[in-house]
């Protein structure tokens, strides 16, 4: 067999055998997949740390949600940390005094300096981060809690969505989200939770002493910090039920999506790199399955891209240009594996978007999706390889 022949099959390989492993996951779990434990002690307090910097269009939205939580309000610590904005920020926040919120404002250093400016002066047992441009839906605190009467647990995240509109770019986004949120939830079965998300992960305050605070110095602060919590061994645990929904903005226009998208690759791959040490057996499934997963996964990404420059590159002239004619004239093997891992593929989309049964989706946004999501695959990882060669700095 030729090289090209070998990567092939390599890369086709691991696209079943992936897709196949997560669905047997789901249906393995399934029964318990919507169930949320139940809280058996009192109310703790719940410090909510809400970091932001330029946030004057959302925080007003974000702290009237906080407000409207169904929980009890002497019992929340609710701290905002406006990280030298330039714009209104602080002094919208600064309205909520009168309701309690705390505002702070220092000197502009980042979101993992402002959200440990805010830890520092929280007094809950259990603290929840919060992005500013989030809103959280009225139970979600009542249906992360409970899971941290496992003891072991030291943080849970929430069911974060993107609410649902007549933009395509959203509703392809909104799509992501769910998919990234039921990959999420099937890892938790193995203790592989990947990150706590920005928009209300909740964490034991006594974590932060243990593991440290956030890195601040990371383009991904939030996915660093799990990675430390399970370096810890402890446990992180993921919701999906509707009661933990909490709605954040994403981007509206593919540049700014780009931007978004480079900075969670890079900073993704950096810290995959810096905890390879915990590819070890005393690591669990994170060391042993999820941090090979993902070295593999942007590998077999980069196979794809290679593979498809060739067959554009070194194909006959008919092959390029009579496209539909031509793979009728050169139908293979080939053929057929690239028609399965595209069922595949979709089958795994489908099963993820159709799981939450609140949600949605229409149809067309799902197939589009698919190839959506290729080009902007390549274009961010293409971008995240060039940023990273030239070093470029980002922040928030």
């Amino acid at each position: 067999m030729e090289l090209i022949d070998i990567l092939n099959y390599s890369v086709a390989f691991f696209t079943i055998y992936t897709t196949v492993f997560f669905l047997l996951l789901f249906f393995k779990y399934k029964k318990d997949y919507y169930v949320t434990p139940k809280w058996s002690g009192a109310r703790p307090l719940v410090s909510i740390v809400i970091p932001a910097y330029n946030e004057e269009k959302y925080i007003k939205k974000c702290l009237d949600s906080i407000l409207a939580l169904d929980y009890p309000r002497e019992k929340l610590d609710v701290i905002v940390v406006d990280d030298g904005s330039t714009d209104r920020t602080a002094v919208v926040a600064k309205e909520y005094e009168k309701y309690g919120v705390r505002v702070f404002s220092k000197r502009n250093a980042g979101k993992g300096a402002a959200l440990n400016y805010g830890i520092e002066r929280a007094r809950g047992e259990f603290i929840a981060t919060m992005d500013a441009d989030s809103y959280v839906t009225p139970k979600v605190i009542k249906a992360l809690l409970p899971y941290f009467e496992d003891h072991e647990v030291m943080a849970v995240t929430p069911a974060v969505k993107i609410a649902p509109s007549n933009s395509a770019i959203r509703e392809f986004q909104r799509i992501e989200y769910l998919m990234i949120l039921f990959s999420r939830k099937l890892l938790s079965y193995l203790d592989s939770v990947p990150v706590t998300p920005g928009p209300f992960s909740i964490f034991r305050a006594s974590v932060f002493k243990e593991v440290g605070g956030f890195d601040e110095h990371n383009l991904v602060e939030d996915q660093e910090i799990a990675m430390r919590i399970q370096q810890h061994n402890y446990k992180i645990r993921s919701s999906v039920s509707d009661d933990s929904t909490v709605y954040t903005e994403p981007p509206d226009n593919i540049g700014d999506l780009l931007r978004q998208r480079v900075r969670w690759q890079r900073g993704g791959i950096r810290n995959y790199w810096k905890y390879r040490f915990m590819i070890k057996p005393e690591f669990g499934n994170y060391g042993m399955f999820f941090i090979p997963l993902n070295f593999a996964t942007l590998s077999a990404f980069f196979i794809v891209l290679g593979l498809l420059l060739n067959a554009i590159f070194n194909n006959p002239f008919y092959t390029r240009y009579i496209l539909l004619e031509s793979m009728v004239l050169s139908f293979n093997m080939f053929t057929v594996i690239g028609v399965v891992v595209l069922l595949m593929s979709f089958v795994w989309l489908y099963a993820a978007v159709s799981s939450f049964k609140s949600e949605r989706i229409k149809l067309r946004y799902i197939l589009l999706f698919m190839i959506f999501y290729w080009y902007l695959m390549v274009c961010y990882n293409v971008l995240m390889a060039v940023a990273e060669i030239r070093r470029e700095k980002t922040s928030w």
